[in-house]
């Protein structure tokens, strides 16, 4: 051991084994001093010190079984017995944590033997005994004391390791340094009351040390009633309201909870193992559950995060491709999952959600079975008619592009007011997908990002790479604002290219950019340096489309020059409409029926690290 607290909780849980009602610790604020735990449990005989102490490999479960051995003359109330710590012996030595060396008294009957134990370095024997020596001592007990030589801990820090394991037994007191712990006086302990409706209220102690025990011992939920604790601490009750602590867990064997129910005396059965199932312990019990459910999710609320987040890491490309409703029900199933199921490993915790994943995404048959079983007769009827005009693939389809449109205006709702430079180059890519908001020749294939022409207007206006986020170079990115380029070919007679038929520019600036005469007049100057660079022919038309959040009254109307050049001004929102109204208003009444519920708080956030764009660099170049 190297821990002090978990050495000192070993070194108590043996005075607990022995039938101990009383533990004196003394412990030093400074090494080389001396420090002691006393306490008023069986003691040992000679005989039983050389089988138990002596014994490397002792199991105490073969020879003394699973309970406390109580003196004679300190049996705890009525017939409770108390569930031992010890297994294989191996904390009786805790000691060692703080020295090498060791001397341990035990007494009863009146006789006592004190013993020097200490760690040998090689030989015959794991540690050293000294000859036992003999004295007179009236009573019972052990006390094991040693010089502190390291892994002194603070005096803090024993009270809350060592009491709060311990005192939730009633029937167990522990002092320090001649100071009686007290469980509410603890530091990492709080409490709350409960009114139990036509019953009366009780206090609900909650005792969370900050660590985790070896075992479950002494850890769960404990009754007390005028002082005296009612059956034995446990989990059990818990799991039938949604909360299930796997007593392998860390969590199970850190947390604990006391309920003050001193209304339910008349409800304690003779031998205090339990309560009689009455009416008032019933509903006394459901509502102490759901407090105790409701503290434990606060308490494991960032830990279960954090297992969630790093199991969905795995499942990222599935969870990219689900609709935002099946997401939901990935990520419930994630906190479902680590809930119940506390002790399964991160590997298996991550397959398990992965093959969910893959479930909601192919069970879309299933949804559309379910939909279908409630609909009303006329809406059968009127998906009758629509099956007949259309195949399932032809929907599809168009439901697919459908979606993906309303999905566009919706990412640029929300980015069309921000003014930092990245957040305006992200909508640059955005508008190159979203080309038919423009006008329904723009929905063309044909109408591709021209990277040549991107690169001439990059080179007039001084844009770099550096500029660019990703160092995208389908458009010419400036810190207030972004400016693509799409054409369209030209074809001969004998329908071969023969040159740019016509130019689509989108400039695009910061959110809260107000656009002047100025501004718009920059456009025409790239359009001339294009015609006279001949980087387009003659006959090549340009339709400019410049955007800002407001107009100045100078740059309102739309421009013209000659046949071949067109510059239009004009608002994001105008832009917005014009678009909403191409997909007939389908965003507002889609929300408007079907309210959105706010997105997994994991999943959006394991998504969001590594967030693309809507439509990759890919289709730029495509």
């Amino acid at each position: 051991m190297s821990d002090a607290r978990i050495a000192l909780v070993e070194l108590v849980a043996n005075a607990y084994d022995a039938g101990a009602s009383r533990v004196d610790i003394k412990w030093p604020s400074a090494r080389n001093e001396l420090f002691s735990v006393e306490d008023n449990g069986t003691g040992m005989s000679p005989a039983q010190f050389a089988e138990r102490w002596r014994t490397l490999g002792y199991r105490r479960l073969k020879t003394q079984g699973s309970f406390a051995e109580f003196p004679p003359d300190a049996r705890p109330h009525g017939t409770r017995r108390r569930l031992a710590f010890g297994q294989s012996g191996k904390g009786r030595h805790g000691a060692f944590c703080f020295a090498d060396k060791y001397l341990i008294e035990t007494w009863q009957n009146g006789r006592a033997i004190v013993v020097d134990v200490s760690v040998t370095a090689g030989g015959q024997e794991p540690f050293h005994f000294s000859k036992p020596r003999s004295k007179s001592v009236p009573g019972h007990g052990t006390r094991i004391s040693a010089t502190v030589v390291r892994n002194l801990a603070s005096v803090e820090d024993v009270i809350n390791s060592v009491g709060s394991k311990f005192l939730v037994d009633p029937s167990f007191s522990i002092a320090i340094n001649g100071q009686a712990l007290a469980l509410l006086n603890l530091p990492t302990v709080d409490s709350h009351d409960c009114d139990i409706e036509e019953v009366g209220t009780v206090k609900v102690i909650h005792v969370d040390p900050q660590i985790s025990d070896r075992t479950t011992n002494l850890r769960g939920i404990t009754w007390w009633v005028n002082g005296r604790m009612v059956g034995s601490p446990s989990w059990s009750g818990l799991d039938e309201r949604g909360a299930v602590l796997d007593g392998r867990s860390a969590e199970a064997k850190r947390f604990s909870f006391v309920v003050v129910a001193d209304i339910l005396k008349e409800d304690v059965k003779e031998d205090w193992t339990g309560f009689h199932s009455t009416e008032r312990t019933l509903v006394t019990q459901r509502v102490v559950a759901a407090h105790i459910i409701e503290s434990l999710n606060r308490a494991l609320s960032h830990s279960r995060k954090d297992r969630k987040k790093a199991a969905l890491v795995e499942t990222r490309q599935v969870l990219g491709s689900l609709s935002e409703p099946s997401r939901q029900s990935v990520g419930r199933f994630a906190d479902q999952l680590i809930a119940q199921c506390p002790t399964l490993s991160h590997g298996d915790l991550a397959r398990t959600l992965a093959l969910f994943a893959n479930i909601e995404q192919s069970r879309s048959g299933y949804e559309l079975l379910t939909e279908l079983s409630t609909c009303s007769p006329e809406d059968l009827d009127r998906w009758a008619g629509i099956l007949q005009r259309w195949t399932a693939s032809e929907a599809e389809s168009v439901l697919n592009e459908l979606h993906w449109r309303l999905e566009l205006l919706s990412k640029l709702q929300t980015l069309i007011e921000l003014s930092k430079a990245d957040e305006l180059h992200e909508l640059q890519p955005l508008f190159e997908r979203g080309l038919w908001i423009f006008g329904p020749e723009y929905e063309s294939v044909e109408f591709r990002s021209n990277r040549s022409l991107v690169t001439a207007v990059r080179d007039l206006l001084g844009g770099t790479d550096a500029d660019l986020p990703q160092k995208r170079p389908d458009f010419v990115g400036l810190g207030d604002r972004s400016i693509g380029l799409y054409s369209a070919d030209s074809y001969d007679s004998n329908s071969e290219v023969s040159g740019i038929a016509k130019v689509l520019v989108v400039e695009l600036k910061h959110g809260g950019a107000t656009l002047t005469d100025e501004e718009v007049h920059q456009a025409e100057v790239y359009v001339t340096h294009l015609r006279k660079g001949n980087y387009v022919q003659p006959y090549t038309k340009f339709v400019v489309f410049v955007l800002g959040s407001k107009l100045a009254d100078d740059a309102v109307d739309e421009r013209t020059k000659g046949d071949h050049t067109k510059v239009v001004p004009m608002r994001y929102d105008t832009v917005l409409k014009r678009a909403h109204a191409r997909t007939f208003n389908l965003l507002k009444k889609v929300r408007t029926a079907f309210p959105t519920s706010a997105p997994d708080a994991e999943v959006a956030a394991v998504l969001a690290e590594a967030e693309q764009p809507l439509f990759d660099g890919s289709l730029a170049s495509a």
